[in-house]
């Protein structure tokens, strides 16, 4: 059995006897025949037939062999479909022409029957070997295709409220280098990373599952954006290869302390847009892209700008302002800045700008990832503090019921910390205890009440007590921001002060109890005014501090202050 039986090929000759020799030949050879007298015959048939492989004279009626072949490779679509110009011309000027007009070989007349059947067996094993590349490539196509939706569905299918937060993005390749990620904080801050690998395609994705892993795992355990952003950069350096890195942006937006904590390390400008479409804030990259070097530069630190309610945060790659029309202009930030400030905040302003972009860029092949991050600063407290208030209920609703179902009055383990002067100023305790206690007792919603309970405690404890600062100067939403630098301020200049913390758990039948007691080394307060004041009012009477305690106090089963409220002492119980 011949190999190539099931192939077709098409002669195009304005000799009859001509096409029949070949035909012969062809056959000989295993291939099925049909022909054709000149070019415009020849083209007609191809259209129809589409056959592997084309034999073509030069000079023939109607439609001659040059336009013909030039007609067919059009028709091609990729294909390789092999045509050889059989001549009688034996000259430099047909061989040049020959191939300029799309020929794979040539073959001039006269020739043996063992020469042309040679020549056959060549330019098919080429086009034999072209099938199997097309097909290889075909494949793996299709693999980077179910790679990149699998890819889709861990990184982006669990980002917080998809809903809310506009996230366009458009992929020069198959892979996007460009990762887009949102998760809700313990306490109800939400955390929101743009970042921009080296490059776009497969190899830029490589770090996207980890970047995504580290980036939601840290965040949901309590750590600190600034912790993250340390970890990060330092599993990137041990990670990726030298030349690949990742330029990034990381928001905390605290609906709480009316602020956002941005770190730009080598993306494009992050635009804080107030309610007008004016722009309020405009924070510039102030670190090298993560994973150049294994430790973050010296001094460096978040910005923190206060925030109000009709505020947008727009984040970008540089694919968009990189992005060119065909006359080889980039896009551009001025054109950027206007789309957004020419649009209605009513809508989805992402979309808008890759609509701006798209409008400029008209058919010209896009040369990087683009992203477009809109991140509305108005509306989280309301849905967060719902979510975490009905949680709340239900699990004191449930706690009452096993209140008298203890079976030991002595725990079943103990956990105790204290931190002093500059590891105080340094470590955050709170995720290493709560990954403690689900190392313990396993993972469980219920957790994050109680990392709300030893979070506020803690801060308490350490703002208040150690560092001696007043919630006075959080009397208006600009005043988030100096608390919080005045707090830094104290932090490094901290040489001496503690916090304890102090954890007993106590299984139940149905849930257990945990007994929750903070010491700290300041001066103390009277607990029961601060209750009575324990919000400081705007203008427009929305608390803006303060809540802490009342939140507490409403998750807490019992929640006593004692030695003069430097010791709180507090009972978390769940069902």
């Amino acid at each position: 059995m011949l190999v190539n039986e099931s192939k077709l090929a098409l002669v195009v000759d304005d000799s009859k006897m001509q096409c029949m020799m070949l035909s012969v030949l062809l056959q000989e050879e295993g291939y099925r025949v049909i022909t054709a007298n000149d070019g415009a015959c020849g083209v007609a048939q191809y259209i129809e037939h589409q056959p592997d492989l084309v034999l073509m004279d030069i000079n023939m009626p109607v439609m001659n062999g040059y336009e013909a072949a030039r007609q067919i490779k059009k028709l091609s679509h990729g294909t390789l479909a092999p045509l050889i110009f059989i001549t009688s011309m034996d000259t430099d000027s047909a061989f040049i022409e020959s191939v300029d007009a799309g020929g794979d070989s040539i073959l001039v007349r006269p020739f043996t029957p063992e020469v042309f059947k040679a020549k056959i067996k060549a330019i098919q094993r080429i086009s034999d070997l072209y099938s199997q590349v097309k097909n290889l490539q075909q494949a793996q196509q299709k693999d980077e295709e179910l790679a990149e939706q699998l890819l889709s569905g861990v990184i982006g299918a669990r980002n917080y409220a998809p809903d809310r937060i506009g996230i366009v993005k458009k992929a020069a390749a198959i892979f996007s280098g460009d990762i887009q990620l949102s998760v809700l904080c313990p306490n109800g801050d939400i955390n929101v990373l743009l970042g921009d690998f080296t490059g776009h395609g497969l190899r830029s994705s490589i770090g996207a599952i980890p970047l995504a892993e580290t980036f939601r795992a840290m965040t949901r355990k309590g750590f600190s954006l600034f912790e993250i952003i340390k970890q990060i950069n330092q599993q990137l350096y041990d990670l990726l290869p030298t030349d690949l890195f990742l330029a990034a942006t990381f928001i905390t937006v605290s609906p709480h302390d009316k602020s956002a904590y941005i770190f730009n390390a080598g993306l494009p400008d992050t635009y804080i847009f107030n309610e007008k479409a004016e722009i309020k804030h405009k924070i510039k990259s102030q670190h090298i892209p993560l994973g150049v070097v294994g430790e973050l530069l010296p001094d460096t630190h978040l910005e923190i700008v206060a925030i109000e309610e009709g505020d947008r945060i727009i984040l970008i790659s540089d694919g968009v302002i990189e992005a060119r029309n065909t006359e080889g202009e980039m896009y551009g930030i001025d054109r950027f800045e206007q789309a957004v400030m020419s649009n209605n905040f009513e809508q989805n302003i992402a979309v808008l700008i890759m609509q701006s972009v798209n409008e400029f860029c008209l058919d010209t092949q896009q040369e990087d990832d683009i992203s477009i991050i809109d991140i509305p600063c108005g509306g989280w407290h309301d849905i967060v503090f719902n979510e975490r208030t009905k949680a709340a209920d239900l699990m004191l609703e449930a706690s009452a019921k096993s209140v008298a179902a203890y079976t030991s009055n002595i725990p079943a383990w103990h956990w105790y910390l204290s931190l002093s002067g500059t590891r105080l100023a340094k470590i955050n305790p709170i995720p290493m205890a709560m990954n403690q206690i689900q190392s313990i007792e396993g993972a469980g919603e219920h957790w994050h009440s109680l990392y709300t309970i030893l979070t506020e405690l803690f801060v308490n404890a350490l703002d208040h007590g150690v560092l001696e600062l007043s919630s006075k100067l959080k009397n208006s939403p600009q005043g988030f921001v100096h608390y919080f630098k005045e707090r830094e301020l104290r932090l490094s200049e901290l040489k001496e002060g503690f916090v304890s913390l102090d954890l007993s758990y106590y299984p139940l039948e149905n849930g257990g109890k945990m007994q929750i007691k903070i010491k700290d080394s300041g001066s103390g307060f009277e607990p029961l005014e601060a209750f009575k004041n324990n919000s400081i009012e705007s203008e427009n009477n929305v608390a803006l501090s303060g809540r802490g305690l009342a939140l507490v106090n409403q998750l807490t089963e019992t929640l006593e202050f004692q030695e003069n409220g430097t010791l709180v002492v507090a009972t978390y119980i769940w069902n």
